[in-house]
Protein backbone atom coordinates (compact mmCIF):
# COMPACT_ATOMS: atom_id res chain seq x y z
CA UNK A 1 0.00 0.00 0.00
CA UNK A 2 1.19 3.36 -1.04
CA UNK A 3 1.21 6.20 1.30
CA UNK A 4 0.11 9.56 -0.58
CA UNK A 5 2.03 12.72 0.54
CA UNK A 6 -0.05 15.35 1.41
CA UNK A 7 -0.32 18.33 -1.07
CA UNK A 8 0.85 20.91 1.58
CA UNK A 9 4.07 19.07 2.30
CA UNK A 10 4.52 18.71 -1.85
CA UNK A 11 4.03 21.94 -2.37
CA UNK A 12 6.56 23.15 0.69
CA UNK A 13 9.04 21.24 -1.49
CA UNK A 14 8.63 22.84 -4.77
CA UNK A 15 8.44 25.93 -2.94
CA UNK A 16 12.11 25.18 -1.45
CA UNK A 17 13.44 23.98 -4.20
CA UNK A 18 12.08 26.68 -6.57
CA UNK A 19 12.46 29.74 -4.48
CA UNK A 20 14.24 29.08 -1.37
CA UNK A 21 17.22 26.84 -2.05
CA UNK A 22 18.66 29.52 -4.59
CA UNK A 23 18.24 32.40 -2.13
CA UNK A 24 20.47 30.56 0.21
CA UNK A 25 22.77 29.49 -1.96
CA UNK A 26 23.07 33.20 -2.97
CA UNK A 27 23.09 34.44 0.43
CA UNK A 28 25.87 32.01 1.04
CA UNK A 29 27.88 33.24 -1.71
CA UNK A 30 27.23 36.70 -0.32
CA UNK A 31 28.77 35.68 2.59
CA UNK A 32 31.25 34.18 1.39
CA UNK A 33 32.44 37.07 -0.81
CA UNK A 34 32.08 39.03 2.50
CA UNK A 35 34.27 36.60 4.88
CA UNK A 36 37.24 36.41 2.16
CA UNK A 37 37.02 40.15 1.55
CA UNK A 38 37.54 40.90 5.76
CA UNK A 39 40.26 38.48 6.14
CA UNK A 40 41.90 39.85 3.05
CA UNK A 41 41.94 43.37 4.94
CA UNK A 42 42.99 41.78 8.30
CA UNK A 43 46.00 40.15 5.54
CA UNK A 44 46.66 42.90 4.25
CA UNK A 45 47.04 45.10 7.25
CA UNK A 46 49.24 42.77 9.22
CA UNK A 47 51.59 42.44 5.57
CA UNK A 48 52.31 46.41 6.12
CA UNK A 49 53.00 46.36 9.74
CA UNK A 50 55.29 43.71 9.36
CA UNK A 51 56.41 45.63 5.99
CA UNK A 52 56.73 48.73 8.12
CA UNK A 53 60.37 49.69 6.73
CA UNK A 54 59.53 49.72 3.08
CA UNK A 55 55.62 50.14 3.21
CA UNK A 56 55.84 53.69 5.20
CA UNK A 57 58.28 55.02 3.29
CA UNK A 58 56.55 53.98 0.15
CA UNK A 59 53.55 55.40 1.03
CA UNK A 60 55.41 58.96 1.88
CA UNK A 61 57.39 58.87 -1.64
CA UNK A 62 53.85 57.74 -3.21
CA UNK A 63 52.09 60.93 -2.29
CA UNK A 64 55.27 63.26 -2.88
CA UNK A 65 55.15 61.59 -6.64
CA UNK A 66 51.29 62.36 -6.91
CA UNK A 67 51.55 66.50 -5.84
CA UNK A 68 54.69 66.47 -8.62
CA UNK A 69 53.91 64.85 -11.68
CA UNK A 70 51.87 67.38 -13.16
CA UNK A 71 54.91 69.65 -12.81
CA UNK A 72 57.18 67.15 -14.02
CA UNK A 73 54.96 66.31 -16.93
CA UNK A 74 54.80 70.32 -17.66
CA UNK A 75 58.79 70.40 -17.45
CA UNK A 76 59.37 67.16 -19.62
CA UNK A 77 57.37 69.22 -22.46
CA UNK A 78 60.08 71.41 -23.22
CA UNK A 79 63.43 69.89 -21.40
CA UNK A 80 65.43 66.33 -21.53
CA UNK A 81 63.02 63.98 -18.91
CA UNK A 82 66.41 63.29 -16.66
CA UNK A 83 66.68 66.92 -16.76
CA UNK A 84 62.57 67.74 -15.33
CA UNK A 85 63.68 65.00 -13.03
CA UNK A 86 66.68 67.34 -11.25
CA UNK A 87 64.54 70.43 -11.19
CA UNK A 88 61.69 68.68 -8.77
CA UNK A 89 64.22 67.33 -6.92
CA UNK A 90 65.78 70.78 -6.36
CA UNK A 91 62.13 72.29 -6.19
CA UNK A 92 61.63 69.29 -3.23
CA UNK A 93 65.17 70.48 -1.61
CA UNK A 94 63.87 74.27 -1.62
CA UNK A 95 60.89 73.42 0.42
CA UNK A 96 62.25 71.08 2.59
CA UNK A 97 64.84 74.24 2.97
CA UNK A 98 62.54 76.60 4.00
CA UNK A 99 61.18 73.87 6.09
CA UNK A 100 63.88 73.86 8.00
CA UNK A 101 64.68 77.13 8.36
CA UNK A 102 61.42 77.60 9.44
CA UNK A 103 62.37 75.41 12.41
CA UNK A 104 65.98 77.45 13.04
CA UNK A 105 63.86 80.45 13.49
CA UNK A 106 61.77 78.97 15.22
CA UNK A 107 63.84 77.80 17.89
CA UNK A 108 66.34 81.46 17.67
CA UNK A 109 63.04 82.96 18.64
CA UNK A 110 62.53 80.30 21.49
CA UNK A 111 66.06 80.45 23.20
CA UNK A 112 65.93 83.99 24.26
CA UNK A 113 62.34 83.15 26.13
CA UNK A 114 63.35 79.49 27.45
CA UNK A 115 65.18 80.70 30.77
CA UNK A 116 62.05 82.87 31.54
CA UNK A 117 59.23 80.16 30.52
CA UNK A 118 61.15 77.82 32.55
CA UNK A 119 61.56 79.72 35.94
CA UNK A 120 57.71 80.66 35.87
CA UNK A 121 56.89 76.89 34.92
CA UNK A 122 59.10 75.92 37.69
CA UNK A 123 57.30 78.36 39.83
CA UNK A 124 54.52 77.22 39.15
CA UNK A 125 55.56 73.34 39.38
CA UNK A 126 56.57 74.37 43.08
CA UNK A 127 53.42 75.99 44.05
CA UNK A 128 51.18 73.26 43.03
CA UNK A 129 53.40 70.96 44.51
CA UNK A 130 53.11 73.12 48.01
CA UNK A 131 49.07 73.17 47.54
CA UNK A 132 48.84 69.14 46.91
CA UNK A 133 51.54 68.77 50.20
CA UNK A 134 48.99 71.11 52.55
CA UNK A 135 45.90 68.75 51.69
CA UNK A 136 47.38 65.61 51.97
CA UNK A 137 47.86 64.30 48.37
CA UNK A 138 51.00 61.80 47.49
CA UNK A 139 53.71 64.02 45.45
CA UNK A 140 57.04 62.59 44.40
CA UNK A 141 59.92 64.47 45.15
CA UNK A 142 62.72 65.92 42.93
CA UNK A 143 65.44 63.96 42.43
CA UNK A 144 68.61 65.96 40.87
CA UNK A 145 70.11 61.78 40.17
CA UNK A 146 67.60 60.74 38.78
CA UNK A 147 66.86 64.21 36.12
CA UNK A 148 70.74 63.53 35.05
CA UNK A 149 70.09 59.43 34.45
CA UNK A 150 67.05 61.25 32.51
CA UNK A 151 68.09 63.74 30.61
CA UNK A 152 71.07 61.20 29.51
CA UNK A 153 68.17 58.66 28.25
CA UNK A 154 66.36 61.65 26.31
CA UNK A 155 69.91 62.34 24.66
CA UNK A 156 70.56 58.89 23.59
CA UNK A 157 67.00 58.57 22.42
CA UNK A 158 66.88 61.31 20.78
CA UNK A 159 70.03 60.83 18.65
CA UNK A 160 68.16 57.59 17.63
CA UNK A 161 65.41 59.58 16.29
CA UNK A 162 67.61 61.63 14.42
CA UNK A 163 69.16 58.22 12.75
CA UNK A 164 65.78 56.60 12.31
CA UNK A 165 64.68 59.95 10.66
CA UNK A 166 67.72 60.69 8.38
CA UNK A 167 67.12 57.08 7.13
CA UNK A 168 64.23 57.67 6.37
CA UNK A 169 64.31 60.24 4.29
CA UNK A 170 67.26 58.74 2.44
CA UNK A 171 64.82 55.79 1.16
CA UNK A 172 61.67 58.15 0.92
CA UNK A 173 64.16 60.51 -1.69
CA UNK A 174 65.07 56.95 -3.46
CA UNK A 175 62.09 55.70 -4.07
CA UNK A 176 60.48 59.09 -5.17
CA UNK A 177 63.02 58.95 -7.75
CA UNK A 178 62.14 56.02 -8.86
CA UNK A 179 58.87 56.12 -9.21
CA UNK A 180 59.05 59.69 -10.96
CA UNK A 181 61.41 57.60 -13.43
CA UNK A 182 58.91 55.12 -14.11
CA UNK A 183 55.23 57.01 -13.47
CA UNK A 184 55.31 57.82 -17.74
CA UNK A 185 55.90 53.88 -17.84
CA UNK A 186 53.01 52.58 -15.60
CA UNK A 187 49.92 53.11 -18.55
CA UNK A 188 51.39 50.65 -20.66
CA UNK A 189 52.51 47.83 -17.76
CA UNK A 190 48.99 48.00 -16.62
CA UNK A 191 47.53 47.38 -20.83
CA UNK A 192 49.94 44.58 -20.92
CA UNK A 193 49.05 42.80 -17.59
CA UNK A 194 45.38 42.87 -17.69
CA UNK A 195 42.90 42.44 -20.15
CA UNK A 196 41.55 45.88 -22.16
CA UNK A 197 38.64 46.43 -19.96
CA UNK A 198 40.30 45.86 -16.67
CA UNK A 199 43.24 48.12 -17.82
CA UNK A 200 41.49 50.99 -18.68
CA UNK A 201 39.20 51.06 -15.59
CA UNK A 202 42.47 50.60 -13.13
CA UNK A 203 44.19 53.30 -15.50
CA UNK A 204 41.17 55.52 -15.22
CA UNK A 205 40.53 54.86 -11.37
CA UNK A 206 44.24 55.75 -10.28
CA UNK A 207 44.09 59.01 -12.82
CA UNK A 208 40.98 60.12 -11.32
CA UNK A 209 42.28 59.50 -8.01
CA UNK A 210 45.10 60.95 -8.28
CA UNK A 211 43.80 64.12 -9.87
CA UNK A 212 41.41 64.12 -6.47
CA UNK A 213 43.64 63.76 -4.07
CA UNK A 214 46.15 66.29 -5.30
CA UNK A 215 43.87 68.83 -5.45
CA UNK A 216 42.48 67.69 -1.66
CA UNK A 217 45.92 68.08 -0.84
CA UNK A 218 46.95 71.36 -2.22
CA UNK A 219 43.45 73.16 -0.67
CA UNK A 220 44.79 71.51 2.75
CA UNK A 221 48.34 73.16 1.86
CA UNK A 222 46.68 76.52 1.04
CA UNK A 223 44.52 76.20 4.14
CA UNK A 224 47.27 75.59 6.49
CA UNK A 225 49.25 78.32 5.09
CA UNK A 226 46.54 80.84 5.55
CA UNK A 227 45.70 79.46 9.37
CA UNK A 228 49.25 79.81 10.18
CA UNK A 229 49.74 83.16 8.60
CA UNK A 230 46.66 84.74 10.50
CA UNK A 231 47.59 83.02 13.74
CA UNK A 232 50.50 84.67 14.26
CA UNK A 233 49.29 88.05 13.06
CA UNK A 234 46.33 87.49 15.81
CA UNK A 235 48.81 86.48 18.53
CA UNK A 236 51.15 89.39 17.43
CA UNK A 237 47.92 91.86 17.87
CA UNK A 238 47.02 90.40 20.90
CA UNK A 239 50.86 90.48 22.36
CA UNK A 240 51.02 87.12 22.49
CA UNK A 241 54.89 85.83 22.98
CA UNK A 242 56.19 83.44 20.05
CA UNK A 243 53.37 84.36 17.28
CA UNK A 244 55.50 82.92 14.84
CA UNK A 245 55.95 79.68 16.58
CA UNK A 246 52.30 79.75 17.00
CA UNK A 247 51.65 80.23 13.29
CA UNK A 248 53.80 77.57 12.52
CA UNK A 249 52.48 75.07 14.69
CA UNK A 250 49.09 75.62 13.55
CA UNK A 251 49.93 75.17 9.58
CA UNK A 252 51.17 71.80 10.84
CA UNK A 253 48.29 70.53 12.98
CA UNK A 254 45.98 71.91 10.21
CA UNK A 255 46.53 69.00 8.02
CA UNK A 256 44.92 66.64 10.69
CA UNK A 257 41.07 67.77 10.21
CA UNK A 258 38.62 69.45 13.44
CA UNK A 259 41.26 67.29 16.02
CA UNK A 260 44.32 69.44 14.77
CA UNK A 261 42.70 72.81 14.45
CA UNK A 262 41.76 72.23 18.48
CA UNK A 263 45.01 71.22 19.41
CA UNK A 264 46.29 74.36 17.76
CA UNK A 265 44.54 76.72 20.02
CA UNK A 266 45.57 75.29 22.78
CA UNK A 267 49.49 76.38 23.54
CA UNK A 268 49.36 80.08 22.59
CA UNK A 269 46.18 80.43 25.26
CA UNK A 270 47.80 78.89 27.91
CA UNK A 271 50.28 81.09 27.48
CA UNK A 272 48.63 83.79 26.76
CA UNK A 273 46.72 83.15 30.12
CA UNK A 274 49.66 82.46 32.29
CA UNK A 275 51.90 85.50 31.19
CA UNK A 276 49.71 87.77 30.16
CA UNK A 277 46.60 87.83 32.27
CA UNK A 278 43.25 86.17 32.16
CA UNK A 279 41.75 88.74 29.72
CA UNK A 280 44.31 88.54 27.35
CA UNK A 281 44.15 84.44 26.94
CA UNK A 282 40.27 84.49 26.69
CA UNK A 283 40.68 87.03 24.13
CA UNK A 284 43.34 84.85 22.57
CA UNK A 285 41.39 81.63 22.99
CA UNK A 286 38.06 83.42 20.88
CA UNK A 287 40.19 84.83 18.58
CA UNK A 288 41.71 81.88 17.15
CA UNK A 289 38.60 79.53 17.56
CA UNK A 290 36.75 82.33 15.40
CA UNK A 291 39.55 82.09 12.68
CA UNK A 292 39.40 77.85 12.92
CA UNK A 293 35.96 77.64 12.73
CA UNK A 294 35.74 80.86 9.68
CA UNK A 295 38.57 79.13 7.65
CA UNK A 296 36.78 75.06 8.55
CA UNK A 297 33.22 75.93 7.52
CA UNK A 298 34.11 78.63 5.22
CA UNK A 299 36.77 79.02 3.36
CA UNK A 300 38.05 74.97 3.28
CA UNK A 301 34.00 73.97 1.61
CA UNK A 302 34.56 76.85 -1.19
CA UNK A 303 38.19 75.32 -1.70
CA UNK A 304 37.33 71.83 -1.85
CA UNK A 305 34.32 71.64 -3.41
CA UNK A 306 32.36 68.85 -2.46
CA UNK A 307 34.56 66.19 -3.87
CA UNK A 308 35.30 64.39 -0.38
CA UNK A 309 34.37 65.87 3.49
CA UNK A 310 35.97 63.45 5.44
CA UNK A 311 33.91 63.12 9.00
CA UNK A 312 35.85 64.04 12.39
CA UNK A 313 35.28 60.44 13.37
CA UNK A 314 36.62 58.99 10.50
CA UNK A 315 39.81 61.42 10.71
CA UNK A 316 40.45 60.64 13.88
CA UNK A 317 39.97 56.99 13.58
CA UNK A 318 41.96 57.09 10.21
CA UNK A 319 45.04 58.69 12.58
CA UNK A 320 44.77 56.21 15.42
CA UNK A 321 44.72 53.06 13.05
CA UNK A 322 47.46 54.31 11.04
CA UNK A 323 49.13 55.32 13.99
CA UNK A 324 48.76 51.50 15.01
CA UNK A 325 49.93 50.32 11.97
CA UNK A 326 52.83 52.35 11.35
CA UNK A 327 53.77 54.54 14.25
CA UNK A 328 54.08 58.32 14.59
CA UNK A 329 54.82 58.27 10.25
CA UNK A 330 51.75 56.41 10.50
CA UNK A 331 49.74 58.90 11.80
CA UNK A 332 50.69 61.85 10.10
CA UNK A 333 49.72 59.92 6.87
CA UNK A 334 46.54 58.72 8.32
CA UNK A 335 44.44 61.43 6.74
CA UNK A 336 45.93 61.36 2.82
CA UNK A 337 45.63 57.26 3.27
CA UNK A 338 42.19 57.16 4.43
CA UNK A 339 41.23 59.87 1.67
CA UNK A 340 42.91 57.89 -1.36
CA UNK A 341 41.53 54.56 0.24
CA UNK A 342 38.13 56.55 -0.17
CA UNK A 343 39.03 57.92 -3.49
CA UNK A 344 39.61 54.82 -5.01
CA UNK A 345 36.78 53.02 -3.56
CA UNK A 346 34.58 55.27 -5.22
CA UNK A 347 35.66 54.74 -8.69
CA UNK A 348 34.26 51.20 -8.76
CA UNK A 349 30.55 50.25 -8.39
CA UNK A 350 31.38 47.00 -5.38
CA UNK A 351 33.53 49.26 -3.41
CA UNK A 352 31.53 52.42 -3.65
CA UNK A 353 29.79 51.36 -0.36
CA UNK A 354 33.10 51.87 1.71
CA UNK A 355 33.47 55.14 0.28
CA UNK A 356 30.32 56.41 1.31
CA UNK A 357 31.18 54.61 4.86
CA UNK A 358 33.89 56.45 5.13
CA UNK A 359 33.23 59.53 3.87
CA UNK A 360 31.07 62.12 2.39
CA UNK A 361 31.49 61.64 -1.27
CA UNK A 362 29.66 63.09 -4.13
CA UNK A 363 27.30 60.83 -5.98
CA UNK A 364 28.64 59.48 -9.71
CA UNK A 365 27.35 61.07 -12.96
CA UNK A 366 27.19 58.22 -14.58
Amino acid sequence: MTIEMPAVIINSQRLVKTFLFPLLMQLSDRTTQTLMAVIATILIVAALRATQPISMPLAFAFFIAVLVYPLQRWFNRYIPHWLSLVLVLLLLAGVLGLAVGALEISAEIIEPKAPEYLNRLQQMAESAQSWAQARGFPVSQFSSGQNSNQLTQEAIGGIKSLLSALSLFVLVVSLLVLLLLEVNQYKEKTQRAFPSRTSDRLINAVGSMSEKLRRYLFVMTLTSFLTGVLTSILCFILGVDLAFVWGLIAFVLNYIPTLGSIIAVIPPTLVALVFNGVGRGIATLIGLAVLQVAIGNFVDPRLQGKTLQLSPFIALISIVFWGWVWGIPGAILGVPMTVAIILLCQEFDSTRGIAIVLGEVEKSKS
